[in-house]
C-alpha cells in the first residue's frame, strides 16, 4: 500500500484533503507503519497542487451563494443609509471571518488573512507571492494561531 499511496502523491494528482484521509485510514488499519505515514503525510503536503484541491462543485455554489446573501444585505443596508460609496460602510468588515473555502485563485488566502476556523482566530502566513486554498487543520504549515487576547473575549 505504501508504494501505491507514494507513486499517487509523486503524480500530483489528488485532492489534499483527501489523500491524508486516506493515508490516515491505512494507519489505522495496520497498512503503513508510523513512520511511512510521517513520510506520506509530509511528502503529500510538499506535492500538494492547489488546481486539483479545489472544492468540490456544490460546496463552491453554497459558498457564491453565501458570499451572494452577504453582499445583498450589505448593498440594501448602504441604500437605506443613502451612502453613494466611497465612504466606509457603518458597519465595519468582520476582523475574523468565518473561513471559506476557496473556490479557485480568485479567492484564495494570502499573508496576513485573517479567519475564524473551529472557533479560533488564525492568520494566514502564506509566503509572499503564494497562496492558501487549504484550512488550517489541513495545510497547518500556512496557518498560526492567534491567541485571543482580552479584547476578543469580550
Amino acid at each position: 500500500m505504501y508504494e501505491i499511496v507514494k507513486n499517487v502523491i509523486n503524480s500530483k494528482t489528488y485532492e489534499l484533503t483527501d489523500i491524508l484521509t486516506k493515508i490516515d485510514t491505512l494507519w489505522v488499519q495496520g497498512s503503513l507503519t508510523e513512520e511511512q505515514r510521517t513520510e506520506l503525510t509530509a511528502l503529500a503536503r510538499q506535492n500538494a497542487d492547489p488546481a486539483a484541491s479545489y472544492a468540490p462543485l456544490q460546496e463552491q455554489i453554497d459558498a457564491l451563494a453565501d458570499r451572494l446573501d452577504a453582499l445583498t444585505v450589505r448593498v440594501s443596508v448602504l441604500e437605506q443609509s443613502g451612502e453613494t460609496g466611497g465612504d466606509e460602510p457603518e458597519e465595519p468588515a468582520e476582523e475574523w471571518p468565518e473561513y471559506i473555502q476557496p473556490t479557485g485563485a480568485h479567492d484564495a488566502y494570502h499573508n496576513g488573512d485573517k479567519v475564524t476556523w473551529g472557533g479560533q482566530h488564525y492568520t494566514c502566513i502564506a509566503p509572499e507571492g503564494t497562496a492558501c486554498v487549504w484550512d488550517p487543520d489541513t495545510y497547518p504549515a500556512y496557518w498560526q494561531l492567534v491567541e485571543d487576547t482580552q479584547e476578543d473575549a469580550q
